[in-house]
Order: C-alpha cells, then sequence, then structure tokens
C-alpha cells in the first residue's frame, strides 16, 4: 500500500523583517509554520488577525508577547526555549525580542464546536 502525496507548497523564501527575518516552513490548509530569526532590541508591529489563532515557539533566547485587551489593560508574557505563547483571534499584539531569537510562528483556524447560529428550531414542513 502506498501512502497518499499532496501537492504541497515549497518552503518559501526568508523575507527580511525590521526585527529580522522570517520564513515560510509549512503550509496546509488553514494552518502555517514559519521559522523566525529575531534581532535583540527590536519589536514587530502593533496587529492583530481576524480568524487566525498565532502561536509562538521559542527554541533560543527570549520573547515579550504583548496582547492588549480591549479594557484598555495589556497582559505581557515573557518565553523563553521550549516555551509558548498563544494569540487569539482579533486580540491586538506584538513581540519583542529580549535577546537574539530564534523561533517558531505558528498560525491556523480554529473551528467552533458552537459556531452555529440558529434562525429558527425547525420542525415539520406543512
Amino acid at each position: 500500500m502506498s501512502l497518499p502525496t499532496f501537492n504541497m507548497p515549497p518552503i518559501g523564501p526568508k523575507q527580511g523583517k525590521i526585527w529580522g527575518n522570517t520564513m515560510l516552513a509549512f503550509a496546509w490548509n488553514d494552518t502555517e509554520a514559519h521559522l523566525m530569526c529575531n534581532k535583540a532590541g527590536y519589536r514587530c508591529s502593533r496587529h492583530y488577525h481576524n480568524h487566525k489563532w498565532n502561536r509562538f515557539l521559542v527554541v533560543t533566547g527570549r520573547l515579550k508577547i504583548t496582547m492588549y485587551q480591549q479594557d484598555g489593560t495589556t497582559d505581557e508574557t515573557i518565553i523563553g526555549p521550549n516555551q509558548v505563547s498563544d494569540v487569539p483571534p482579533g486580540v491586538e499584539h506584538c513581540f519583542e525580542v529580549l535577546e537574539d531569537t530564534h523561533a517558531m510562528e505558528f498560525y491556523w483556524v480554529g473551528l467552533e464546536a458552537d459556531d452555529i447560529v440558529r434562525s429558527d428550531e425547525g420542525g415539520p414542513v406543512e
């Protein structure tokens, strides 16, 4: 028995950023993984994603993930090697590079079990 093969997109080109660089390592359906090399003393833009979850996984170094809550407060999390931080869709956030860092960044779209919005309850057809 042979295993199925898929038309996977190639690894993407390295993209320079003000904070270092990133490279697409994997993309399939609604999931992406990026390799990141981050320079100490820099931060990314403050932004949010409409539908994507965002997970940061640090391999070496340290990142500070800041989430800006709708009530005006901030949630800051510092992560180091083998630690992760997740940012839900719709939450404005940024990361600050505390030490030169190698990390993985993951994106995915989550399906919610209670995603359905009903207009009526249904029933027999009259």
